[in-house]
């Protein structure tokens, strides 16, 4: 019964949709609309039995490249799909997969049609990602479904509890789950998962190494000529302003610096390049460059998909995002990789686990407006030794988690060989 009134919903939704399709098509949200319709290309058709894998949005994806590194195999077909058309380019650009596309609306005609045409022998679905009908035609048509790198917030828990009749529904039907932390796993059981199928193997975005290391070394010296570079790093409304506040501090004292901002979504690229130009800093847009960061430019706004890991190794330190802004954080490990100091706000619900171990552990700190991030930065920039220093912690935090990509890998191996 708690499928029945989901599927009718959709149905609903679906048919009054329907009149709108040719108006969509004519905005940015016609973008791939064929795919999440259930378009599914003959190449992928085409493919035996392939691996699925969902990351719903870029930092998803990037989480999954090293669990990807390790279930590829010659007989194995991998293909990914994303939530957001962002996320589905990172994965076109960064993982080495047969195919790539958006995942289909979760509405049982359109899910059933895809499960049918990919014939999938496992889906895997990073992080929390709960898609009812999905889910219900993978476990219809003999394949299993397995959680990884899960995360369940307190208030994502709270959220899911008004439709606790579909959750529980849902979460039955998975055949494995594996946690990020204790925390996460207990809050899933909550929720209705059957404890026997859900162990804490940790996150994969602890196991992401660095990629590609030579490229960015050459392209980043290329780039900003070995002046002090300070990234903010997948901003939110209000970000921007904190750190350009932090470097009016800053700028005096090191007339070389260079503050780079990565807009966490690419449709406010034009929003924040009018606010450098309102702030009267001198800035440039990374996609007008034809070489190297002029010496009277303050502020690079990066304008493009998928260079920020890149920009990262030139770094002397990164603010990470969405953590003063309300929104929960986005990826802390992802400097850390580098070997990068962090800082972060207050709001790092997202990313609890991660934000915590690197504070205990020195690597990072937290910061609450811009005269904190000031300060931080300041040290920083003072004392090349302890960025040094703290850059490594971060690393080290890495590599002690490095063990939980093939401990993941190794818990979809075996619900593969079922499917």
């Amino acid at each position: 019964m708690s499928y029945v009134a989901y599927d009718l919903a959709g149905m609903v939704l679906s048919l009054c949709a329907l009149p709108l399709l040719p108006f969509l098509l004519l905005t940015r949200h016609g973008r791939g609309l064929g795919e999440r319709l259930g378009y599914i290309p003959d190449a992928l058709r085409a493919l035996p039995r392939p691996l699925w894998v969902h990351a719903a949005s870029v930092g998803e994806v990037l989480a999954a490249e090293p669990l990807i590194e390790r279930l590829r195999q010659p007989h194995v077909r991998i293909i990914v799909s994303t939530t957001t058309v962002t996320g589905r380019e990172t994965a076109r650009q960064r993982l080495a997969v047969d195919g790539v596309l958006l995942l289909p609306i979760d509405v049982r005609w359109i899910v059933e049609r895809v499960m049918r045409a990919l014939r999938p022998r496992c889906l895997v679905i990073v992080e929390t990602e709960i898609w009812p009908a999905l889910i219900r035609a993978a476990t219809r048509h003999g394949v299993p479904c397995v959680m990884v790198s899960g995360r369940v917030s307190a208030r994502a828990t709270s959220r899911y509890a008004l439709i606790r009749w579909l959750t529980r529904a849902v979460l039955s039907q998975l055949s494995a789950c594996g946690m990020q932390t204790g925390a996460d796993a207990a809050r899933l059981i909550a929720m209705g998962a059957p404890a026997e199928r859900v162990q804490v193997l940790g996150s994969l975005k602890f196991a992401r190494e660095a990629v590609g290391t030579d490229r960015a070394a050459t392209t980043t010296t290329a780039l900003f000529e070995d002046r002090p570079l300070l990234v903010a790093a997948s901003t939110h409304p209000g970000e921007e302003q904190l750190v350009l506040d932090a470097c009016a501090q800053l700028w005096a004292e090191y007339p070389r610096l260079l503050l780079l901002i990565a807009p966490r979504r690419p449709e406010r690229f034009d929003e924040v390049d009018r606010l450098l130009a309102h702030r009267g800093v001198r800035h440039a847009r990374r996609t007008a460059l034809r070489a190297a960061v002029g010496e009277a430019t303050q502020v690079l706004l990066l304008d493009t998909i998928g260079e920020l890991p890149d920009v990262l190794a030139a770094a002397t330190a990164v603010f990470v995002g969405g953590t003063v802004a309300p929104v929960g954080g986005h990826n802390v490990l992802e400097p850390a990789v580098c070997g990068k100091p962090v800082a972060f706000g207050p709001h790092t619900a997202n990313v609890r686990a991660a934000a915590e171990v690197l504070i205990d552990s020195g690597a990072a700190v937290c910061v609450h407006d811009a005269a904190e991030l000031a300060a931080e930065w300041r040290r920083l920039l003072a004392q090349p030794a302890l960025a040094h220093e703290r850059g490594a912690k971060g690393r080290a935090v890495i590599a002690a988690h490095a063990a939980v990509a093939e401990r993941t890998a190794a818990l979809v191996r075996r619900h593969m060989a079922e499917g």
